[in-house]
């Protein structure tokens, strides 16, 4: 199996050639891609973006000779493009807007025999078109010109609801003729003559003489597929049935070997059969059968397969001949994907297909075993070595209650409830010997961890909403689940018993639980610490040892957080070359992904922020983590694995902001939902949203170390995060203001002699922050100057920083993605008025806001700062006493806001500024964009 990698989004459509060479494939979504790509090396050689330009791609269909390609997009109406690809052309070579409402297409195809012809089938209509060059006339004379267009028109035909809507068609080969089978089971037979004429070939450009000839009623179920291969017409329909006609639809064969749901897509061998028919006497294979040597099929170049006439099936005449036909791979609706050996009629599965999303995935920590829960009920059991499913269980079957009836019933008639419970979330136990399962209403159950046998026949109750967390303690005897109502539950294991017991349950958070953490330190009871984060930016720790009568207690509830919300959490350890007697080894850390792109380590037991540093700056911030090693010549290696909503990747350790260090790839087109690491395989399991397949990948390390490598030394790989780099102005206006600021420490009208240094005093880091357009707020400011003197585990404090040291900090503390006009806006129109045009504050109003809330000014302070902000000389801020604030208008706009006193431009501001009505629905989001304003966070 081969990976294609190329696409960003869902991929919707695939499409190829009659020789299977070139394939190509297209998604849809915000950046529309088609990519063809060579069969043979499987790598892409053209890639068209944005074909329809900012419509979605809808469908796209490759030519059977490889010349042409064919898309389509919904602007107003259909709209058709037609490529010529080889040329490498970006634009299409013609294209041509079609009577056809949004999503009216169903398929579209090229004509196999006749390139420059294609059809586009809808519901209740079929359209004929082909591609010609324009001709023009010049000086009298008809000229072929290097420009094409497309003709394209309607084949009428009589509507009779009898017949259903259309569904599928196929050009039939060596005629004509187009059949059209619909959801009634009849085929609609289009031709350009009454008569049935075989190896009738007729120009394509003819197109309109296309007519509709007859309807036939062949089956009495839905026709999905319809395929015209080797002078046989194959369907499929919507109870499994697979039949074969001639060119004729008379009906030669069906299959009998087995038995499969709903025909969804047939696809056959591209290269035919290549058989000789042996009919021996006895009837049964002799001794001397191996010794049968078959010639090669000249047409195929591949060696004749030995076939006995009686094991080979007999078409439905009266002769009963021979039928034989390529194999194929049949796709299902809810059994996935099949290969088919006509000849012995077995289908060989290739890909278990279920109708229902995954949602919850669990690894085993000994055992090669992986489990997954589905959104209907089931888990699976699979042995990700071998790549084969080991056992499957129906939690709505097992839970099922059979109501027998009652006793004046004259039918008897038996009622079966089954709950519509759907599995959230799986957990094994460190230990390998527990796995829990959180259901969507509130239900935990534990499972067999191997053969998957339910231990729980009485599900535990002790929540009502949707379990999004399991976690259980080091040593496998405790275990706490959080639910969708933001409430934590704790359960202990008997080992006496062998049962699991509820302890207590609390709900502290305000919004939804992000992480749950069990560490591996214990309390003074003996019990392992709990912690829970939110988007509250709520740390909450939980006493175990001292809950009891089904209450949980609380240690200590803590804000981590000013303004980022924290969206998952891990133990933090101590580096492996820490020197203790120089740093500290027993801090209490945890390492904390947010959603302003950025790690924290923080010290727990005080809540401290010991350490920022920058993360991948992807479409989507880090919001799932995992420390992992690797183990190589007896040498270990750390790294950080992470995943974004869509992005999965690799950092190696120790996290310090450079972006060489890490390498990341799409794990998912929509969003990664769960991922578990097996370390001594190097495996990574993925599951996605929307999705029912498990990705298995492999860890690459060798990636990371080179991407490390070429990155540099010292300073080298952080310029990439300056704009323009070393050369740029920011870099130079770093280094300027950095010795600037040693004059400053040094005193500025002194008369000694200067001397520059390499460092500066920490205590200046804040207003150099300042004047490099990073505003920090008074607790930004604290853990700025808290890692700068200790570095997260230096003993003792440094005083003074080096130029190198500084450049990171700046980048690692500074807004990922610059500072927003958003939250200004937002803050704003918390506090403000709003009306149709503008958002507008009273001054008193506006001064009494910023000397109350959040890290506030005193009166004075905030005259003073708005007297300069808004241009007064010192003359004038003479003539005025202290709180007199006559200089700002009485009403002040957002408009006044933005332009006097912040200093933003208009055209600036114009970049990011909508009108009132068009941004007031982004006022309530849980992003650092928008928090309350009391805490200088705004919502």
């Amino acid at each position: 199996m081969m990976i294609l990698q190329g696409h960003k989004h869902v991929v919707t459509c695939i499409s190829s050639d009659s020789a299977g060479k070139w394939l190509v494939t297209a998604d849809s979504g915000s950046e529309n891609v088609i990519i063809i790509w060579d069969s043979t090396d499987y790598f892409p050689q053209k890639t068209i973006f944005n074909p329809h330009r900012n419509v979605k791609l809808a469908k796209v269909t490759m030519s059977t000779d490889a010349k042409y390609l064919l898309t389509l997009g919904y602007h107003e109406k259909a709209t058709i493009s037609w490529w010529i690809w080889s040329f490498g052309h970006d634009v299409p070579h013609a294209s041509l807007e079609v009577g056809i409402p949004r999503g009216g297409v169903i398929e579209m195809d090229f004509n196999p025999n006749q390139s420059e012809q294609f059809l586009l089938m809808t519901k209740s209509n079929i359209w004929i078109g082909i591609s010609a060059k324009i001709f023009i006339i010049e000086r009298g004379l008809l000229k072929e010109t290097n420009d094409y267009e497309l003709k394209i028109r309607v084949v009428e035909h009589k509507l009779n609801p009898e017949n259903g809507r259309l569904t599928c068609f196929t050009f039939v080969q060596e005629t004509s003729q187009v059949l059209v089978a619909t959801s009634r089971g009849a085929v609609l037979v289009y031709g350009y003559n009454i008569e049935y004429k075989k190896k009738e070939n007729m120009d394509a450009t003819n197109y309109e003489s296309l007519k509709f000839i007859k309807v036939l009623k062949v089956e009495q179920r839905k026709i999905h597929v319809i395929k015209s291969i080797d002078g046989i017409i194959a369907t499929g329909n919507s109870i499994g049935e697979i039949r074969f006609y001639d060119s004729q639809m008379k009906l030669l064969y069906w299959v009998h070997g087995f038995i499969v749901d709903c025909i969804k897509g047939i696809s056959f061998n591209i290269s035919p059969r290549s058989y000789k028919i042996l009919d021996p006497k006895c009837r049964t294979l002799c001794p001397c059968w191996e010794k049968v040597v078959t010639e090669i099929d000249a047409s195929t170049g591949q060696v004749q397969q030995k076939l006995i006439k009686k094991d080979i099936p007999s078409d439905a005449t009266s002769a009963g001949k021979p039928f034989l036909v390529r194999d194929f791979i049949v796709c299902t609706s809810n059994e996935g994907v099949g290969f088919v050996d006509f000849v012995t009629e077995k289908l060989v599965t290739i890909m278990d297909n279920k109708p229902s999303p995954a949602t919850s995935l669990a690894l085993h920590p000994e055992k090669p075993y992986v489990c997954i829960g589905y959104a209907d009920g089931s888990i699976e059991l699979f042995n990700y070595v071998q790549h084969k499913l080991f056992v499957r269980i129906d939690l709505r079957e097992h839970y099922k209650v059979v109501i027998p009836p009652k006793e004046d019933s004259i039918k008897g008639d038996v009622e079966i409830i089954k709950p519509q419970i759907s599995v959230k979330c799986l957990k094994y136990s460190p230990s390998g010997l527990h796995l829990a399962c959180g259901l969507d209403k509130g239900e935990l159950i534990f499972l067999h961890p191997t053969i998957m046998n339910i231990l729980t026949q009485t599900p535990h109750k002790d929540t009502t909403h949707a379990i999004t967390h399991i976690e259980f303690s080091t040593d496998s005897l405790s275990l706490a689940i959080a639910d969708k109502g933001r409430t934590v539950c704790i359960y202990k294991y008997d080992c006496t018993e062998f049962v699991w017991s509820f302890v207590g349950k609390h709900r502290a958070h305000y919004k939804d639980i992000t992480a749950l953490i069990f560490l591996p330190k214990k309390n003074a009871n003996g019990e392992y610490k709990l912690l829970s984060l939110g988007a509250d930016r709520i740390m909450v720790e939980y006493d175990i040892g001292s809950s009891s009568d089904e209450y949980l207690e609380v240690l200590s509830m803590d804000r981590i957080d000013q303004s980022a919300v924290p969206l998952y959490g891990i133990p933090w350890n101590n580096p492996p070359d820490i020197d203790p007697e120089t740093q500290r080894t027993d801090l209490p850390m945890i390492l904390i992904c947010n959603d302003e792109f950025k790690y924290k380590i923080v010290n727990y037991a005080t809540t401290m922020t010991l350490s920022t540093i920058l993360g991948p700056k992807y479409e989507h911030p880090v919001c799932r983590m995992q420390l992992i090693m690797s183990k190589k010549d007896d040498v270990e290696t750390q790294y950080l694995l992470f995943a974004t909503r869509n992005v999965i990747g690799l950092r190696k350790m120790p996290i310090d902001g450079n972006p060489w260090k890490h390498v990341a790839l799409l794990g998912h087109p929509i969003q990664v939902i769960d991922l578990c690491y097996r370390e001594d395989h190097g495996i990574l399991f993925t599951i996605g949203s929307r999705d029912s397949c498990m990705y298995q990948w492999a860890a690459n390390y060798r990636s990371v170390e080179t991407t490390s490598k070429q990155g540099g030394g010292d300073l080298d790989p952080y310029y990439c995060l300056i704009e323009n780099g070393r050369p740029g102005w920011l870099f130079h206006e770093i280094r300027d203001l950095f010795y600037y600021i040693q004059i400053l420490c040094q005193g500025t009208f002194s008369p000694a002699m200067r001397r520059v240094k390499d460092y500066i005093p920490i205590e200046s880091l804040p207003d150099l922050m300042r004047a490099l357009g990073y505003f920090p707020s008074d607790y930004e400011v604290e853990n700025l100057i808290v890692e700068a003197k200790y570095k997260v585990y230096n003993r003792t404090p440094s005083t003074e920083i080096d130029f190198e040291e500084f450049v990171k900090l700046y980048l690692n503390h500074r807004p990922a993605l610059g500072e927003s006009f958003k939250k200004i806006r937002n803050a704003f129109r918390y506090f403000g008025t709003v009306d149709d045009t503008n958002i507008s504050m009273n001054r008193e109003d506006f001064i009494s806001m910023l000397s109350n809330n959040g890290e506030y000014f005193s009166r004075e302070l905030s005259w003073y700062l708005l007297s300069i902000l808004n241009g007064q000389s010192f003359e004038d801020r003479c003539e005025l006493s202290e709180g007199d604030f006559s200089f700002l208008p009485e009403v002040i706009t957002l408009e006044e806001l933005a332009t006097n006193i912040i200093g933003i431009h208009d055209t600036d501001m114009c970049l990011d500024v909508h009108s009132v009505k068009d941004s007031f629905g982004s006022q309530q989001t849980i992003s650092s964009d928008s928090e309350e304003p009391g805490n200088t966070n705004f919502v």
